[in-house]
């Protein structure tokens, strides 16, 4: 678990209060603070809360989110000083900033002046590929988001949804970059020593109907696959890098026979140049055994959310 570092500016000095890491996507379509607004539910809100993907190391994601409280007015939140959400109770957000310091405040009832505009009192350094859940604060003259980690923040995003009636204004905001890895056992995939087409077993193909699947369920948002072959460190460098390309080949050729796009789709080999364990190289059954989680084939996914 990350923590990261919050200020509050008084004055022109900034306090710092602790924000952490939470392990874990905005639609708007509306031109004003909501505070004084009252449309249906069904133009308010979206699907409920799924666990968000994780992000590029450039950026950092906000999950940002407002409890059932049955309050009237909307909480707007702002990013640097921008508009990007209005927050009715039980509804949530999801946007993207570079990483970095960036002010993030949510106000309910905060017009005619809007505070948060006028006025960022809340700072925070935001880390490359974390993801941070928070919680609008909804007492009064209370500004500074509060913090959820874990499990706690999960379970604190169940049943919440998606808020889709605000236009964002954040230039500080960008689309999400996504990054997703599934890693296969290439024990699993190939016998020993092997990687051609012909030598894909029928639990590798299994999984792969289902890596397949995985990403046809999200194909909309996806912008590329890296399909990257892993050897372990038994034999010589040249074999292993020669196994490691071919392995990564034959993923990829399946995935294109299975309808992915063959322009998104690359195979490279990287050798055993990238162990996950350490074991020794000496062709032994000790050995071989202990390698297995360095025989690998991994499917790097990007992707890219445009809702914001």
């Amino acid at each position: 678990m990350t923590s990261i570092t919050y200020a509050k500016a008084k004055a022109k000095a900034k306090r710092q209060w602790p924000l952490a890491l939470a392990a874990l996507a905005v639609l708007t379509s509306f031109h004003a603070p909501l505070s004084l607004a009252a449309p249906g539910d069904r133009d308010i809100y979206a699907e409920t809360y799924e666990k968000v993907e994780s992000v590029v190391k450039q950026q950092a994601q906000i999950v940002m989110f407002r409890g059932k409280d049955g309050g009237k007015d909307a909480a707007h939140v702002y990013i640097d000083g921008q508009l990007q959400s209005a927050l009715m109770p039980g509804g949530y957000t999801v946007f993207c900033t570079p990483a970095g310091e960036h002010s993030v405040e949510s106000y309910i009832g905060d017009a005619p002046l809007y505070t948060g505009k006028r006025n960022p009192q809340s700072y925070a350094k935001l880390d490359g590929g974390q993801t941070y859940v928070l919680e609008a604060p909804v007492g009064q003259n209370q500004s500074t988001p509060i913090v959820h980690t874990g499990r706690d923040a999960e379970q604190s995003l169940q049943g919440m949804r998606r808020q889709i009636h605000v236009i964002s204004r954040a230039t500080s905001v960008v689309p999400c970059q996504t990054e997703t890895k599934l890693t296969l056992r290439s024990d699993v995939l190939f016998p020993f020593g092997k990687g051609g087409y012909k030598d894909l077993t029928a639990e590798g193909r299994s999984q792969l109907r289902q890596a397949v699947a995985d990403i046809k369920s999200k194909s909309e948002h996806v912008t590329g696959i890296a399909v990257v072959g892993h050897a372990d460190p038994i034999g010589n460098a040249r074999s292993n890098q020669r196994l490691s390309q071919q392995r990564a080949e034959t993923v990829r050729k399946v995935l294109l026979e299975q309808g992915i796009q063959s322009q998104l789709v690359h195979a490279s080999g990287h050798g055993s140049a990238e162990p996950v364990v350490q074991c020794g190289r000496t062709r032994n059954a000790a050995n071989i055994a202990c390698n297995a989680p360095n025989r690998r084939v991994e499917l790097v996914i990007q992707g890219q959310q445009n809702d914001q």
